[in-house]
């Protein structure tokens, strides 16, 4: 085993976490599809084999990645960025409708799509890092923070906007953090953050009154309503995903009646991921917990901390400001898509689309996740030879 982690290189823990999720996820999906089986009238066999090969793919290339070092993809960060502006122009304009949105954008010859604003992320948190470290010296001219953070920032965020709110506020979140981290002037954060708390405001008034006019914003002001609405004045059918995911986390608890404990339904058993629209996807937490209870959905909880622990620790090691807030801004990508999922199927939020980063059966999304995770182990790798060096420089005799 060790030689197999010396060959791999990088940060042992991040490896072994990243396969049991893989693993874990290979078993739950198969068991949270039905609703999929039902509906696309596909079968067990293709969903699943499809899930796995995607997901192998995604292990190869995150183990691709974690050979290529991070000053390569500091080189072509801005390509990265402007090829990512692209996609989502592309994306809006030929884009395939899910759930009545423009998110995805079709692979040509394969018969994959994937969501561009999983590109789009990553791009911006390498091209955002470079900025920070590039323009330090000048961010006091709000020229130069405009035009080459704050306005990427913006054009991201609104390409993504229209068809998925909570990306797109994700998106804002780790470009806050990151400002925060590479100590961007408070004014200027203020008024970034006042500018886009104002615009999506009048964004919901106007859904308000020409509902029409905005029909996406519309849904997420509903949402929103829905969320903070008395459960007795809604009308069962609008509610039913938060209403079903929410009553498989009961069916997952364990209960004492009848003289008798009852426990979760156990894996394979569960009864409402037949009627969780996406119980493979934005509620895999709900499905989860039904199948597997609260000690699954505490280990679970427990992996993505310490998940957490190590990337924050391999940022806070590194020797630039670059790496530590690439490294930081793929820490917040990933737990903030996590927690969001676990919130959103125990009703902490409104109802959005967020995947658990490779749990849930994101097809291509995983590859994203899987390059990110890449990216961080590379880092680590680095920091352990480096560390090897100078422990060997020590103990040469003199």
């Amino acid at each position: 085993m060790r030689n197999l982690f010396k060959y791999l290189g990088g940060d042992k823990n991040i490896w072994v976490i990243s396969l049991l999720l893989g693993v874990i996820s290979v078993v739950s999906v198969f068991s949270f599809i039905p609703i999929l089986v039902k509906v696309k009238g596909l079968s067990y066999s293709y969903l699943f084999f499809k899930h796995f090969i995607l997901l192998a793919l995604g292990f190869v290339l995150m183990f691709a990645i974690h050979k290529v070092p991070l000053k390569v993809f500091s080189k072509l960060s801005k390509m990265l960025f402007y090829i990512s502006i692209v996609l989502l122009v592309l994306t809006m304009l030929v884009g395939e409708s899910v759930n009545g949105a423009d998110r995805w954008l079709k692979i040509p010859f394969v018969p994959f799509s994937f969501q561009t604003s999983d590109f789009a992320k990553l791009s911006l948190i390498i091209y955002l890092s470079r900025q920070l470290v590039k323009r330090k010296e000048q961010f006091n001219d709000f020229k130069i923070v405009a035009r080459y953070i704050l306005l990427p920032i913006g054009i991201t965020i609104f390409l993504i906007l229209p068809s998925n709110l909570s990306t797109a506020l994700l998106v804002g979140i780790i470009s806050l953090v990151m400002l925060i981290l590479a100590k961007f002037p408070w004014k200027w954060i203020g008024l970034s953050v006042s500018s886009a708390v104002g615009m999506f405001l009048l964004l919901i008034t106007i859904a308000k009154f020409q509902p029409e006019i905005l029909p996406r914003v519309e849904t997420w002001r509903l949402r929103i309503v829905r969320m903070f609405s008395d459960e007795s004045q809604l009308d069962p059918t609008e509610n039913m995903q938060i209403n079903n995911a929410l009553a498989a986390i009961k069916n997952g608890s364990f209960t004492y009646s009848n003289g008798a404990f009852h426990g979760p339904e156990l894996p394979g058993n569960g009864v409402l991921k037949h009627w969780i629209p996406e119980a493979y996807a934005d509620f895999y937490f709900a499905a989860l917990i039904e199948e597997g209870g609260l000690p699954t959905a505490i280990f679970i909880i427990m992996l993505y901390m310490w998940l957490f622990f190590r990337f924050i620790k391999i940022g806070l090691a590194a020797d630039d400001n670059f790496t530590m807030l690439v490294v930081m801004g793929i820490s917040i990508m990933v737990m903030t898509q996590a927690l969001v999922n676990m919130m959103v199927s125990t009703k902490l939020m409104p109802v959005t689309g967020q995947n658990m980063p490779l749990l849930s059966m994101g097809g291509t999304s995983a590859w994203f996740t899987c390059i990110a995770f890449g990216m961080i182990l590379g880092i680590s790798r680095e920091e352990n030879r480096k560390a090897r060096a100078a422990q060997d420089a020590q103990t040469e005799p003199a």
